[in-house]
């Protein structure tokens, strides 16, 4: 199931396991769990590892460095973004039956209950929870792999957009589902629609008439509904409640809408921390320019032009701000100076 992050067998019974300490072992599944559909690739930083898992920072980097020594983990870093992680599978190639294995019957729409499995629960200090279900209790996804959005398609290596591009289109996941919210509040949709619908009980021809003719928004609107009640034991006819969701354009139900806009601010505080750190940094440039450009004009002064410049603007500037230190390491000074030669 793509919105499910799974544990193969073959690494619980190996060695490597065995030797895992149990921090490692949180934040192989944290990663797990912000991994991207398709690509699995994951972008946490250190700091939200560390609030997920309930770990501190240098014990995050040494589960790292271990999970990457074991061979269960890759990490890609490049220059001006933030470092990926890749979960590596342990599953060795087996080789293919010799008999097509037999189709299991598909569970009939009103066995589609819940089982009290946890759905985008949203907890502002202990980040996203991944939705908990018991196989073969709740909507099923299509086994073929999520498409990321972009005009890239899937990607092989991690890639991330420039800052810039990537603030426009700045989405985050929405836990338990195969589903992203903007911080603009739009949903977007990283899977086939048409495949999910057919997954979840819909006739392909059905299927197809209804991602065709309908906002793959609202379709994704009535499934957060239904992987909802299903996580409730709400959903008694999964199938019919979704075909008439669409076809009547349900709205979100007021306790979906709540966690969604739960996770939407949630995105908005990161936003609004990354803005910060970009304009702190555009101040520091620019700090750091007005300083070369002063240290530029001053190393043109001869000494005695020097010297008198700055006496000039020792006399100008107010009395409090150059009685302790009326030379040029005084940046007061130091600017005044600058101004004075631009205007000579």
């Amino acid at each position: 199931m793509s919105y499910f992050f799974r544990v193969e067998h073959d690494l619980l019974r190996s060695e490597a396991f065995k030797t895992l300490a149990g921090s490692a072992i949180k934040v192989y599944l944290v990663i797990g769990l912000y991994s991207d559909f398709g690509t699995d690739w994951a972008y946490p930083s250190i700091r939200t590892i560390a609030r997920q898992a309930g770990l501190s920072r240098q014990t995050v980097l040494v589960a790292i460095e271990q999970l990457t020594r074991l061979g269960l983990l890759a990490t890609s870093k490049a220059t001006g973004r933030s470092t990926a992680y890749k979960i590596i599978r342990q599953a060795p190639e087996r080789p293919p039956r010799s008999k097509p294995a037999p189709t299991a019957p598909q569970p009939p729409a009103e066995s589609l209950t819940g089982t009290g499995s946890i759905f985008l629960e949203v907890n502002p200090r202990s980040g996203p929870k991944s939705l908990e279900a018991t196989p073969g209790s709740g909507p099923k996804s299509g086994p073929a792999p999520a498409q990321p959005l972009g005009p890239a398609g899937p990607e092989r290596r991690p890639e991330q957009e420039p800052p810039s591009k990537q603030d426009q289109t700045a989405s985050i996941p929405i836990p338990g589902t195969p589903f992203r919210i903007t911080a603009e509040g739009r949903l977007l949709v990283a899977v086939d629609l048409q495949e999910l619908l057919t997954n979840q009980g819909i006739p392909g021809h059905l299927a197809q008439g209804l991602v065709t003719q309908k906002d793959p928004e609202a379709v994704a609107k009535v499934l957060l509904n239904a992987f909802y009640l299903e996580s409730q034991g709400k959903l008694q006819n999964g199938p019919g409640y979704i075909r008439a969701g669409i076809e009547d354009g349900y709205d979100l139900l007021p306790q979906v809408a709540s966690r969604l806009e739960g996770r939407r601010r949630e995105l908005e505080a990161q936003l609004r921390k990354v803005a910060a750190r970009q304009e702190q940094a555009r101040e520091l440039d620019q700090h750091a320019s007005e300083q070369a450009a002063i240290a530029s004009v001053i190393e043109q002064l001869s000494p005695t032009e020097l010297d008198q410049l700055v006496e000039q603007a020792i006399r100008l500037l107010p009395e409090p701000i150059v009685r302790r230190n009326p030379t040029l390491s005084n940046p007061f000074v130091r600017g005044k100076v600058y101004e004075l030669a631009l205007g000579h």
